[in-house]
């Protein structure tokens, strides 16, 4: 691929990205989705349980991408960053420079920042095992929990016991297992970011020094 076509391919991705990751933080304040995202629970913790994995895949995707573009680009951390919007922009010019800081900034930084928010909220929220006791407490990294892979506990959005049904806004999560997956996803997402823009800073692939012989 040119860089032009990397750039497209990026901008793709990272602008869903960037949707995805916005639209599931609205609806984790409590508002509507932007454009009506189907992809997105109504309810807050569903919605950023599910946009965890989701922007991790997404986020290693576009700092892989990225990369690449960066150890194409030229000898200025500006231009290492995909183009986006135009065929051709003068990154080195003062509003040039700001552009391409703005975008990477938008496009690369805030979806990890909201991961970092769809963790917390995760992690903090109720958790209530299926077991018909109805009670809160449960680990959500207790792998002890997880005796069958069919509904074994619920992660609330709110918690009141005085109600039949007192996890509201609830989804199914399996308590060790999902977290670990979705954090796995996480790491790989984080190590691709830093792989990006240590690119981006440096513009140099780490490279092994050679390895030599002696002959007897």
């Amino acid at each position: 691929m040119t860089q032009s076509q990397l750039s497209k391919v990026w901008f793709v991705v990272s602008a869903l990205l960037l949707y995805y990751a916005l639209n599931s933080w609205v609806v984790a304040q409590g508002g509507e989705e932007i454009f009506g995202a189907k992809l997105v629970m109504k309810a807050r913790v569903p919605a950023v349980m599910i946009a965890i994995p989701i922007c991790s895949i997404l986020l290693a995707l576009t700092s892989l991408i990225g990369r690449v573009y960066a150890f194409r680009g030229g000898s200025q951390w500006h231009e290492r960053i995909p183009v986006v919007g135009f065929d051709a922009i003068d990154t080195g010019s003062r509003e040039g420079r700001v552009y391409q800081g703005a975008m990477i900034v938008v496009f690369s930084l805030l979806p990890a920042i909201a991961l970092v928010y769809f963790w917390c909220t995760f992690l903090s929220a109720t958790v209530m095992l299926n077991d018909g006791k109805k009670d809160p407490g449960a680990n959500v990294w207790d792998w002890s929990q997880l005796r069958t892979l069919n509904d074994p506990a619920r992660i609330c959005t709110d918690f009141h016991k005085e109600l039949a049904d007192p996890c509201i806004g609830n989804a199914t999560v399996l308590p060790g297992l999902e977290p670990t997956i979705f954090g796995a996803l996480t790491l790989a997402g984080i190590v691709a970011l830093a792989m990006h823009w240590r690119a981006m800073a440096t513009g140099q692939r780490q490279q092994l020094p050679p390895i030599t012989t002696r002959r007897r």
